[in-house]
């Protein structure tokens, strides 16, 4: 009896990382760690430049500036129709800081576990964090291309 309430319950609570793709997953794994908030989302609007695709590296509005990533377009939950969102890995010191609790408070980030489940605003050790970002009225300008690995 135990291990059938054992199976029902992961078969309950796995479904969240099973509806992520492989692909999105594998490519936020891969993320080096984000020690800053702030190139990221400057550079968030990037991710409808014309040449920005999914799972490519966020483009930056600076040429050298490099947010370390990704641009999902599809995949996240909770991600909203026609929306996108640039996956970052932040470090704990990043996940410390005041100013960075205040940002996800005032919305448009949400929190995510290592299988990219949503986790809640006050979690206090997300894996990821993801940037929503709404499809604008034009294309975003001063966009850069980041360059491979």
């Amino acid at each position: 009896m135990r291990r059938v309430l054992a199976l029902a319950f992961c078969a309950v609570a796995i479904p969240a990382a099973a509806d992520v793709p492989r692909e999105v997953l594998d490519a936020v794994q891969r993320l080096p760690p984000t020690a800053a908030l702030e190139a990221p989302l400057r550079s968030a609007p990037c991710a409808f430049a014309p040449f920005a695709r999914h799972l490519d590296r966020l483009p930056g509005n600076v040429a050298w500036a490099r947010p370390e990533a990704v641009v999902i377009v599809a995949g996240l939950p909770g991600l909203a129709p026609g929306a996108r969102a640039a996956v970052l890995r932040p470090t704990r010191e990043l996940l410390a800081r005041a100013a960075t609790r205040d940002r996800i408070a005032e919305g448009g980030i949400t929190l995510h576990g290592i299988d990219l489940a949503p986790l809640p605003a006050d979690a206090p050790a997300p894996a990821f964090l993801a940037i929503h970002v709404a499809p604008p009225a034009a294309p975003p300008e001063g966009c850069v291309a980041q360059g491979a690995r």
